[in-house]
């Protein structure tokens, strides 16, 4: 193997290794998987709630069905090991598309890998399995079609067909017109004929996207939920992005190393350049789970200003290399692909009280739900810590539940009902009276909560590490 393709396998190797060793975080990801499977079980999509004792019969609009159904299959099909084959495979389709666009306009493999590791740096954070990263495969592939569309026109055809997938995955389906729309502007810019063709392209996508089960309302979703005060206010990857944490430092490092990269040049940025880039920095800036977005739009800017201009031109001499350093290469290539294949949950023993492989799951607590199961019984209401409810929705399906990660689903009312009775502000023991809940399940690091309730007359039945079980004493 020779070093220039040991760059390129390295720049999709190690986000796909990282995607394989890191565990998957339920908070999403475990509620996903119960709806898919009752889509997968009834045949239809579900419109009320009927996992929760706060909601019970509200209206849902279930606009990720079609990731959840993706999931829930691969979960029957693969187990959990499946599903983080699934997280790599959606990882080497952003990373293979992000490297595909630096390699064709010039860029020569060792450059080119290391801006598409640069981009997965900036992007972890947010490359949970969840819907999102469905949609983010599908940026990453809409990107490269875009990228190409001067010398493969027919090509940028196939954006409406990946809408329609899209819009029945993820709320982030805006972004195929919307980059769409901005290669319109380049075009005009510089003069390409037809002019007009990216914006047909993306007046059709735009129209495509309403073959979802609630038509054009998907729009009114994907935007009302990036302005819900209730997700604002109270999560904070919907908060704007900050200094205060590790997420928001790279995003503005990177931010700032693009605009060094166009100061550099000694020339006027093109103003359709500025428009795409000042997009993926708005929605970055707006909040952070916007942050995701901003390495894939960036990388087609980057790649334009460090490659070539035109097509066709030779890229860098390769320099000649010895057999050693060619097995040595294809060694280090085996070997990581030897501890991916090592990594997978499937050679994990399985915990007993989850029947998940070990260090597989996060916000999963062993022993609190081995405990929920052996105490509760189906029908019980449970008032749960927010994190855990997606996760006890799924593993323990027939009991009811406060409340889970449905943000833009529950009404500020509920929200302030349940937030009440965890801070202990005025009349909490009134609205907990009022839901009449058999368990009560508290995380560790929320003693002032467990005492209240201790004075309230409940008792703890269940203390580990992670938390408690409580029930009432009459």
């Amino acid at each position: 193997m020779s070093l220039n393709r040991l760059w390129l396998f390295l720049a999709v190797a190690l986000p796909v290794l990282a995607a394989v060793l890191a565990p998957m975080s339920t908070v999403d990801l475990a509620y996903q998987l119960r709806a898919g499977g009752e889509i997968l079980d009834i045949g239809t999509i579900p419109v009320v709630d009927t996992w929760t004792f706060t909601a019970a019969g509200l209206p849902w609009v279930d606009q990720q069905w079609g990731a959840q159904v993706v999931l829930a299959a691969v979960e029957r099909l693969g187990g959990w090991t499946g599903l983080v084959v699934l997280r790599a495979g959606l990882t080497a389709t952003i990373f293979v598309s992000l490297l595909s666009i630096l390699r064709r306009r010039g860029l020569d493999a060792r450059v080119a890998a290391l801006l598409t590791l640069a981009a997965f740096v900036v992007a972890a954070p947010a490359m949970a399995l969840r819907p999102q990263l469905f949609g983010m495969a599908c940026l990453a592939v809409v990107l490269v079609l875009v990228a190409d569309r001067r010398t493969h026109p027919r090509r940028l055809w196939l954006v409406p067909v990946i809408t329609i997938v899209w819009a029945n995955l993820h709320g982030s389906f805006l972004l195929g017109p919307a980059v769409l729309s901005l290669a319109w502007l380049e075009d005009i810019h510089d003069g390409v004929r037809p002019r007009h063709r990216a914006l047909g392209v993306a007046l059709v996508a735009a129209a495509a996207a309403c073959l979802t089960p609630t038509g054009p309302a998907v729009y009114a979703y994907a935007v009302s939920l990036s302005v819900n005060p209730v997700v604002t206010a109270r999560i904070t990857e919907w908060q704007p992005t900050s200094l205060r944490d590790v997420p928001g430092i790279l995003f503005y490092l990177s931010v700032a190393a693009v605009l060094a990269l166009l100061a550099r040049r000694g020339r006027a940025t093109p103003w359709p350049t500025l428009a795409w880039l000042g997009l993926f920095v708005a929605i970055g800036v707006y909040a952070q789970r916007g942050i995701a977005w901003w390495p894939l739009g960036a990388v087609p800017v980057v790649a334009g200003l460090l490659g070539f201009d035109g097509e066709g031109r030779s890229r860098p001499a390769v320099r000649p290399e010895t057999a050693t350093a060619r097995r040595l290469n294809a060694v280090i290539a085996g070997a990581l692909v030897l501890v991916a294949a090592v990594a997978l949950p499937v050679w994990r023993p399985v915990d007993p009280s989850t029947g998940v492989p070990a260090a597989t799951l996060t916000d999963a607590p062993s022993g609190i739900t081995g405990a929920l199961r052996q105490l509760s019984k189906p029908g019980d209401r449970v008032l749960n810590a927010q994190a855990w409810g997606s996760w006890f929705e799924y593993v323990l399906p027939d009991r009811r539940y406060a409340i889970d990660s449905r943000i833009e689903f529950f009404p500020a009312e509920v929200w302030d009902d349940y937030l009440r009775v965890i801070s202990g502000a005025e009349g909490w023991q009134e609205r907990l009276a009022s839901w009449a809940p058999a368990w009560v399940v508290v995380e560790g690091e929320d003693p002032a909560l467990e005492a209240r309730l201790e004075e309230e007359g409940w008792e703890v039945a269940y203390r580990d590490d992670d938390g408690v079980i409580l029930e009432p004493t009459h």
